[in-house]
């Protein structure tokens, strides 16, 4: 059975490295990006189980990605965890009404980041 894929959009390259080998070693195939327009390019061509995007980026800032993400059919349907550092509650719902799945607020726990993908990729599947 082939792994789910995980796009990490995240543009600190310390924080970036600790979510790829988080989720790698929780069996993910993991994929990485360092900022926004990459990381849209990367979701159109690998088209990721799920993304996890850190709202700010250069280039292109999370919203902007989500955005764009969800305007194109192809790949709308890929469930987007944003991860920010803004712990306010107006980010997190601006982040739901955009159309993430879901918020985590860094700094994160490992159990927390896994919890959130592993919700996000099982509702794609009943939703599929």
């Amino acid at each position: 059975m082939p792994k789910d894929l995980v796009l990490v959009a995240e543009d600190e390259a310390d924080i970036r490295q600790l979510l790829v080998d988080t989720l790698a070693d929780a069996g993910f195939e993991v994929i990485q990006a360092s900022d926004g327009g990459a990381a849209l390019e990367m979701a159109t061509r690998e088209r990721p189980d799920v993304v996890l995007l850190d709202v700010m980026m250069p280039v292109m800032n999370g919203f902007k990605m989500l955005a764009e993400l969800k305007a194109d059919p192809s790949i709308a349907g890929i469930p987007v965890i944003m991860v920010t550092a803004k712990g306010q509650d107006k980010d997190a719902q601006k982040a739901l009404l955009s159309g993430a799945c879901a918020v985590v607020i860094k700094p994160w726990s490992r159990q927390q980041v896994e919890t959130e993908i592993t919700r996000a990729l099982a509702a794609r599947r009943l939703a599929a």
